[in-house]
């Protein structure tokens, strides 16, 4: 039997244990999950390459628009030879396109001198002409110039999904390294505590032996256990270093340099976010986050890229004309230019025609075109149908975990209670000593259980990060759309 004092003293430990461990997760600096991510979030390397990605996309949209920005061009040409002035030339234009394919074109010249070719001739004054150029046909449904600013704009909108893509997957990696550090934080502290507590009634055991209370075989398994879990603390120590690195590894400054992870941070003892209410979707909400999945989104503009193709290459299949008709007037006011009309007047009239015999280089890019198409609408679709099944796997898999833990929690308190009174039997004689290092064993195995479940939500949250295509999860898809 031991003595009263040593009852009490080990009783005590067991409930000091436990408070130590408590405040201990509230001292100090706390890193959460939503605060690590946003910090990835906001100056990883990959965040900011996938940003610069994007902007080359809104580069090449602007170059495309290009396409339709107004053009004045201007040429100026002059002889003299043996003191004869054969011709003085100077043009210029300016023509306008319109998003319509019709081009506003405008001009002025003026030619003189001793030899010119007599269709170059003008007035005195110059030769000002205003008119416009018209498509005949199909192309004035489209064109090369609309298609390629159509197919950027695709392109652009592609961009941002894949930034948005980009950033769900490294929040996803993100979360799971801060999971794995925060369930290797956690197995080391409960290491710790069970080589204090091993550690305690090692001694303890020692005096009684001395004190002639205990056999000096209880010595020896309490030894024993004091190795054990030594030996796992040193284990766990290394683990939660190593996690600690690979947690330090995301982190960076805003001026580009990494930012290091202070000695005294710890995770936070729970795996949330700002805002989880917006995880909870189903029906309409959940199939309307599956259509603007950033996935689903670059497959669908990839598919309307092609059919941009497919059109433009039936057009090309078809004859195509245009017209151009301008006004004339000498001088340079436009309130002199008389509209033409079919009775005659000052005008200019140009007209071409285009009509491809076989046509097979056109029919050749259609069908191929037409094949593109179907595939990529059929990848749209396998995509949207795997998005969203992901989706509803990941929603269940954080509810199964908030279950689990909610469960595990009480779990770990009824073996709490359990090791109590064991400790109760042991100090009145009527347990050995090796049933209560089982009672703490299956104490510090729960802990253990609880620290993975952490873990394993924050990896579910990554994962529905990926799953729903929502990079900030607590704030929408806002996130990424001003520059990082």
């Amino acid at each position: 039997m031991v003595t009263p004092f040593h009852a009490s003293h080990a009783l005590h430990v067991v409930h000091v244990v436990h408070v130590v461990h408590a405040v201990r997760a509230q001292e100090g600096d706390s890193l959460s999950l939503d605060v690590f991510l946003t910090r990835v979030r906001a100056a990883h390397p990959q965040v900011r390459q996938a940003f610069l990605a994007r902007q080359a996309t809104a580069a090449d949209l602007l170059a495309a628009r290009g396409a339709f920005d107004p053009l004045l061009s201007a040429s100026w040409d002059t002889k003299e030879f043996t003191g004869i002035g054969y011709y003085d030339e100077f043009e210029a234009r300016l023509t306008i396109p319109t998003p319509w394919g019709v081009d506003v074109l405008v001009g002025w010249e003026r030619a003189e001198g001793q030899i010119i070719n007599p269709e170059r001739a003008t007035p005195a004054r110059g030769l000002l002409s205003a008119g416009i150029s018209i498509p005949v046909g199909p192309r004035l449904l489209t064109d090369e110039r609309r298609t390629a600013v159509r197919q950027a704009e695709l392109a652009q909108g592609a961009a941002d999904a894949d930034f948005d893509a980009t950033l769900a997957r490294l929040l996803q990696s993100a979360a799971r390294a801060w999971g794995m550090w925060a369930e290797a934080d956690r197995r080391a502290t409960v290491a710790r505590d069970g080589v204090g507590l091993a550690s305690f009634r090692l001694v303890a055991l020692r005096q009684r032996v001395r004190e002639g209370d205990a056999a000096p075989i209880d010595t020896i398994e309490a030894l024993a256990e004091f190795e054990r879990r030594e030996l796992a603390r040193l284990d766990a120590e290394a683990a939660s270093q190593s996690a600690r690195l690979a947690v330090e590894g995301w982190l960076w400054r805003d001026d580009g340099t990494p930012a290091p992870l202070g000695a005294a941070v710890r995770p936070s003892a729970t795996a949330s976010l700002a805002d989880e209410s917006k995880l909870d979707v189903s029906g309409d909400v959940l199939a309307f986050l599956v259509a603007r999945h950033p996935l689903v989104q670059q497959a669908t503009a990839r598919w309307r890229q092609a059919d941009a193709a497919r059109r433009l290459a039936a057009v090309s299949l078809l004859p195509s004309a245009s017209v151009a008709l301008s006004g004339l007037s000498a001088g340079s006011s436009f309130s002199e230019i008389e509209l033409p009309s079919l009775n005659g007047g000052d005008a200019k009239l140009s007209a071409g025609v285009r009509i491809p015999l076989f046509a097979r280089r056109e029919l050749g890019r259609l069908r191929a075109a037409e094949n593109r198409t179907r595939a990529l609408r059929y990848e749209r679709d396998r995509l949207k149908r795997e998005v969203g099944l992901e989706a509803e796997r990941a929603l269940i898999e954080l509810r199964v975990v908030d279950v689990l833990i909610e469960r595990q929690g009480a779990l770990l308190v009824m073996q709490d209670r359990l090791l109590a009174a064991e400790q109760e039997r042991f100090v009145a004689g009527e347990s050995s000593l090796l049933i209560v290092n089982l009672r703490e064993r299956a104490v510090l195995d729960e802990r253990l259980r609880v620290a993975s479940l952490v873990s394993r939500r924050a990896i579910a949250l990554g994962t529905i990060a990926v799953a729903l295509g929502t990079p900030q999860l607590d704030a929408g898809r806002n996130s990424g759309r001003s520059r990082p």
